[in-house]
């Protein structure tokens, strides 16, 4: 099935995107397959493997390099001020491979977000300038044992001390929180504002917790505990709010990133599964000849086909909103439903397609389980699409509060 991509500025990043993938990235990858053939990805304790580790940075840097790991932010910052709609069809570009390791050419929770915009002087030169050329990661701690979906509830505080903020709380579930460089912290100020507070990893009183095994089984999720940990007063990003205005940002975006990410997830999967379908044979016929088969691989197709089309739309209506600043009722509401409908769609594309390969579904190798596996967990982080439903029902005057 044809994919277009409607705009010139999502084109020339798709045809930018292409050769570097297809060269240097692709090479890097194929050079790490040689050397570390046989090494296991995950360390004794649990945690990413070293090897692996360097090829993700390697591959960062390469993005970097390009200028097609963060082109969502501003040129004044080193971006390119790409707007959303065109970064879907970059992501979707990328993730059209799966995951072979060249979606780390791709800034993610682990890279700049739109809160870099708000950074102090200080901070863009001791945070934004090295992460942007992918010199250093970073990890955004705002979940808490008792502080998921509502995260107003959050124990995590920060006091004045002296030229010092003093931050003191537990954050869990944090991804990247046992390798970044300088970890962004969502905390409640003594007067009961909220603000990102940016703590580099040798702070005082900062520590990290043993690897916290999900159904990623990536080894790259811990929780951070911070014990009168003091940081400068300008090591932070934007100024505490009484609103959860800067972080924000962050959520907001990584909802805007589900679109490309989850449409080109889907489009590999289906495309994996109707190859299949049309090659195996059963009962003396290509399975794909069956109606039972046939029908969900097409449903799906349909659906990813309808997602695309809609996301392209809804980001197009953010892009010319004031999506950082102050979103209005409708742009929150907008990108609610750009995460639901995306992860939704990947969802149901991942599990045909494990349907259609049967039990060679369920191997590793086959490289569908892990799909499966990232399409479960997108519904949660981020906000939950429960969360997202109640957005989208408040901007239609349905709920209050």
């Amino acid at each position: 099935m044809r994919f277009d991509v409607p705009t010139a500025e999502a084109r020339g990043l798709v045809e930018e995107a292409g050769p570097l993938l297809d060269g240097p990235v692709a090479e890097v990858i194929q050079e790490h397959k040689r050397d570390s053939s046989g090494e296991p990805s995950l360390e004794p304790d649990g945690s990413l493997a070293g090897h692996v580790r360097r090829l993700k940075r390697r591959v960062h840097r390469l993005g970097a390099e390009a200028g097609l790991y963060a082109p969502h932010v501003s040129e004044a910052l080193g971006g390119r001020g790409s707007s959303l709609r065109a970064c879907m069809y970059l992501h979707e570009e990328v993730f059209l491979r799966g995951f072979g390791g060249q979606q780390w050419m791709l800034s993610w929770t682990d890279g700049p977000s739109p809160m870099v915009e708000v950074a102090t002087e200080r901070a863009v030169q001791e945070f934004v300038d090295p992460l942007m050329r992918a010199e250093i990661t970073t990890a955004f701690a705002q979940t808490e044992p008792e502080a998921g979906s509502d995260a107003t509830s959050m124990s995590t505080v920060a006091g004045r001390s002296g030229g010092d903020w003093t931050l003191t709380g537990h954050k869990h579930l944090i991804t990247n929180a046992p390798f970044a460089e300088i970890v962004q912290v969502v905390a409640r100020t003594d007067e009961g504002k909220f603000g990102v507070f940016l703590v580099p990893e040798d702070a005082p009183g900062f520590s990290r917790g043993p690897i916290q095994q999900t159904i990623m089984d990536d080894g790259q999720t811990a929780s951070l505990t911070f014990e009168d940990c003091r940081i400068p007063l300008d090591m932070m990003l934007g100024e505490p709010q009484e609103k959860f205005g800067v972080p924000m940002r962050w959520i907001n975006w990584t909802k805007a990133r589900r679109a490309g990410m989850c449409v080109g997830l889907a489009r590999y999967c289906l495309d994996k599964a109707l190859e299949y379908a049309k090659e195996r044979e059963a009962f003396g016929r290509p399975i794909g000849s069956f109606e039972q088969v046939a029908l969900q691989i097409s449903e799906a197709y349909r659906r990813t086909w309808a997602t695309r089309a809609a996301c392209d739309r809804l980001l197009e209506e953010i892009d010319v909103s004031d999506p950082w600043e102050k979103p209005d009722a409708g742009t929150r509401a907008n990108f609610a439903a750009v995460k639901l409908m995306a992860e939704e769609c990947l969802l149901e594309a991942a599990d045909v397609s494990v349907q259609v390969f049967g039990g060679l579904g369920l191997l590793k190798s086959t490289g569908l389980e892990h799909v499966y596996r990232v399409a479960r967990n997108l519904r949660i982080p981020g906000g939950t699409a429960e969360i997202q439903r109640r957005e989208i029902a408040r901007s239609l005057g349905l709920l209050k509060g």
